[in-house]
């Protein structure tokens, strides 16, 4: 049947794109077949609202989508729980009635997107949401490289620009069986690389009973990757400073499998701006876990989150970030914005920083950063690291360290034989113009 044919399109972070993957398998198991955008008479968007931007993205997206007048466009994600009623307008303004929104505990269940199809359109509700939520379990991580490995959802912390813990809920972790089964699944499908994600992984076992903590979880992944006499890198996707504590030194210490790569969002490196934020650290506190963490691993990518022109922000206040991002082990970083969300302590600070400073400010952490980058990329010459194979196209293949770096590798016969997820070891080689490049050992080859 024609209207089988789906195409899931996905914004925003890691976690969207483990339920896309989630929702793709389910839709699959139920005989729809996945098919391009251009062809597909289901489209599906999850969406993201942790920007003005990113729900004018999804915005734009829906608008295109209608006017090809599709069978049905599902609407899911973020997006839907801050901004619903400005998508029930949109449809209603292009006379548009095959508009599906669902709430975030309903987003994986594909009995709605059924339903939808099998029942008159007018008949239904346009927002569905579920009393329970369903926890995803993959069979398989559609056309990935790499694994993504939710752990948890949802944050409790509060940060007053962020509208996260209003379009997801409260922290929640998964339990223990459910994350050691799906790491099990994908140690058995043959992933070499199982990233640990999900809206706040540092807060994993918190609120389960026993207690549990994200240093335990970790441990307990690595057993079963022993067990599996598997070669597997595990990689953490955004850790809190102030998660840091002496159990996960202690097991970064000890670890075998964990990948030198630490995403640690800074946001400012004012402590005055910090304290408006709602976050709870100084820049000082945070230097120093960076600077532990270089000692344990001296050529780790070290990433931050930075928001620039935050409510009240000085030149003063900048300076310090600036310093921060200078002085720090940081050697990558996301730069954003300060972007307004609706419901949040900081959208109601009236003295907002001119768009043109705003501007101004990024560039300059952006250009600072770049220049930290290439000299962090011309330390890891003639260093070895295990990469794994993300992609294999004409005649070229590039390849992801193991401390966040992406590689061309050099001609050979190794770009005749690689296949994508491949796990390889690799000597960096050379850099030029901002590209790694990048010789592999042959006999380090782990297949999926």
């Amino acid at each position: 049947m024609k209207e089988k044919g789906f195409f899931i399109k996905t914004l925003g972070c890691k976690v969207n794109q483990v339920e896309s993957a989630c929702l793709h398998e389910r839709l699959s198991e139920l005989g729809f077949v996945p098919t391009s955008e251009e062809s597909a008479e289901v489209l599906i968007l999850n969406s993201c609202a942790v920007t003005e931007k990113a729900v004018s993205e999804t915005k734009k997206v829906v608008r295109s989508w209608i006017k090809r007048k599709p069978k049905l466009i599902v609407l899911t994600g973020c997006a839907v729980v801050s901004n619903r009623e400005d998508f029930l307008r949109l449809s209603e303004r292009f006379d548009f009635k095959n508009l599906l929104l669902l709430g975030q505990r309903a987003k994986l269940n594909p009995n709605h997107i059924t339903a939808y199809l099998e029942a008159p359109v007018n008949g239904l509700p346009r927002f569905l949401e579920d009393e329970e939520e369903g926890l995803p379990v993959l069979k398989n991580f559609y056309n990935r490289s790499r694994a993504f490995l939710k752990i948890q959802d949802g944050c409790s912390s509060f940060c007053s620009y962020c509208i996260v813990p209003y379009t997801r809920g409260p922290s929640r972790s998964y339990p223990l069986s459910q994350v050691l089964e799906q790491t099990r699944l994908f140690i058995k499908q043959g992933y070499r690389e199982i990233v640990i994600t999900g809206i706040h992984i540092g807060m994993w076992g918190k609120d389960l009973t026993p207690r549990s903590s994200l240093a335990r979880l970790l441990e307990k992944l690595e057993e079963e990757i022993e067990q599996a006499n598997a070669k597997v890198l595990l990689r953490l996707s955004s850790v809190e400073v102030t998660e840091f504590d002496e159990d996960l030194f202690a097991y970064l210490k000890g670890s075998r499998h964990i990948c030198p790569h630490f995403h640690v969002p800074l946001q400012s490196g004012s402590n005055r701006i910090l304290k408006l934020m709602n976050r709870h650290y100084t820049r000082e506190e945070y230097i120093e876990k960076l600077e532990q963490l270089k000692e344990l691993f001296p050529y780790a990518t070290f990433g931050a989150d930075v928001i620039v022109g935050f409510p009240t922000e000085t030149e003063e206040d900048f300076a310090q970030t600036f310093e921060v991002v200078e002085k720090s082990p940081l050697n990558w970083l996301h730069v954003f914005p300060y972007s307004p969300r609706p419901g949040t302590p900081a959208e109601k600070i009236k003295e907002r920083v001119p768009e043109t400073v705003v501007k101004h400010r990024s560039n300059i952490l952006r250009r600072l950063i770049e220049k930290k980058r290439e000299d962090f990329y011309r330390e890891l010459i003639r260093k070895s690291f295990y990469a794994i194979v993300e992609k294999v196209e004409e005649g070229q293949t590039i390849v992801l360290t193991e401390n966040y770096v992406h590689a061309l590798l050099k001609e050979g016969f190794t770009n005749r034989c690689l296949t994508q997820g491949e796990l390889i070891k690799v000597k960096i080689s050379q850099v030029e113009g901002g590209r790694v490049f990048a010789d592999a050992f042959p006999s380090t080859r782990k297949s999926r």
